[in-house]
């Protein structure tokens, strides 16, 4: 069909490629039965740009990302602090840089970037970790730096940033005692936000974002109440698209609550998936695809003799389950609305792009798992 089809070879695990592959055909038959014909041209653009980013990314032998991550991390940080002053404002929030019909969201590449950037560090420096004063400049700075850049938009990506990057921690056997210093701080900053934010409005006119945190949480504990009924009322729509499913589903293109659930194509796609396939196919197949995914880059992560290597697969494929999971936590009711998207499902953008670059990553650790080049270095 393609006259260069016999030049192109995909390496790396073959059952993460087949992962991917399902994974985007569940989302382009979704999107197309949520939103029609022309918003799924687009998203299949994104989904063959997605394709092509991560085929080149996974053919690049992974020690080079070690001083990419450096320079990613200070663009990173840099498009934080720029989307400030000239993003692009939408539902209250400034996240996206627009270049020209192309949008984005730094804190999608930011995510990427500051795990790899982390890996780097543990593996570069692993025998001065165990100096706090040392583990807070090569390691805590960079994470704490990146999640209050992120914070004042967008709470659950900094909250997912800073679980990714403890996980990380946890993955490397930091010190234990670190690691539950960072809980209990990062437990109590979220208190301190939440109560702020609900009860003082000096706060509420500096971080403007925090009164819809607020109402996200409440709405998820009290559903009910009047002042918080719209977010709840996303959620009484998901459920009822989860139960109208059943087990075996609808069938594609028949589902009703794509009428009335907001974002049915990004933030709740999970559950206009099991409307129209059922829990089985909809539901569960899905899950088993992101554990499947998890369970090849563990073996990945452990097989390879790079310790640089071995973190950066196993932080960015956690924070892919993490993230399908939440999202799935969302869309059944076990977690407020937090507009994290489903990876590789939802109609997302170039969110799509950025994760095809992380699974890109993955695939260039296992073509070269036992690539010894940076270690010596």
């Amino acid at each position: 069909m393609f006259p260069f089809s016999k030049n192109i070879k995909l390496e790396g695990d073959k059952t993460i490629w087949t992962v991917v592959f399902l994974l985007l055909i569940i989302s382009g038959l979704v999107v197309y039965s949520v939103e029609g014909l022309s918003p799924t041209k687009s998203h299949v653009r994104n989904i063959l740009l997605g394709l092509i980013t991560m085929y080149g990314v996974h053919k690049l032998k992974f020690k080079y990302f070690s001083k990419l991550s450096v320079v990613g991390l200070v663009v990173s940080i840099f498009l934080l602090i720029f989307v400030y002053f000239i993003g692009q404002e939408i539902n209250g929030a400034k996240r996206w840089i627009s270049l020209g019909s192309l949008s984005f969201q730094p804190s999608d590449f930011a995510k990427i970037m500051l795990l790899v950037f982390m890996s780097r560090q543990i593996s570069k420096y692993r025998d001065h970790l165990n100096n706090f004063k040392d583990f807070s400049w090569y390691v805590l700075g960079p994470l704490l730096l990146v999640c209050v850049l992120i914070l004042p938009s967008n709470f659950s990506t900094s909250a997912l940033v800073f679980i990714n990057g403890f996980a990380l921690l946890f993955f490397a056997r930091i010190r234990m005692k670190y690691i539950l210093g960072i809980i209990g701080v990062g437990t109590f900053l979220c208190s301190i936000i939440y109560f702020s934010a609900k009860y003082i409005p000096p706060f509420q006119e500096v971080m403007p974002r925090s009164t819809t945190w607020v109402s996200r949480i409440d709405g998820f504990i009290y559903p009910d109440q009047n002042h918080v009924k719209d977010e709840g009322h996303q959620l009484n729509e998901s459920k009822i698209a989860i139960k109208n499913g059943g087990l075996f589903g609808k069938g594609p293109g028949k589902g009703v609550q794509r009428h009335f659930l907001f974002a049915g194509s990004s933030d709740f796609v999970y559950a206009l998936t099991v409307e129209q396939y059922g829990i089985i196919i909809g539901g569960i197949f899905p899950m088993f695809l992101y554990i499947l995914f998890f369970y090849r880059s563990i073996i990945i992560s452990q097989r390879t003799e790079s310790v640089f290597g071995s973190l950066m697969v196993a932080s960015l494929s956690f924070a892919l389950l993490f993230q399908a999971a939440v999202n799935m936590a969302v869309n059944v009711g076990l977690f407020p609305v937090t507009g994290q998207t489903l990876p590789l499902i939802s109609r997302g953008g170039t969110s799509i792009i950025f994760t095809c670059i992380a699974i890109g990553i993955i695939l260039s650790v296992s073509r070269d798992s036992n690539d010894r080049e940076y270690e010596k270095a």
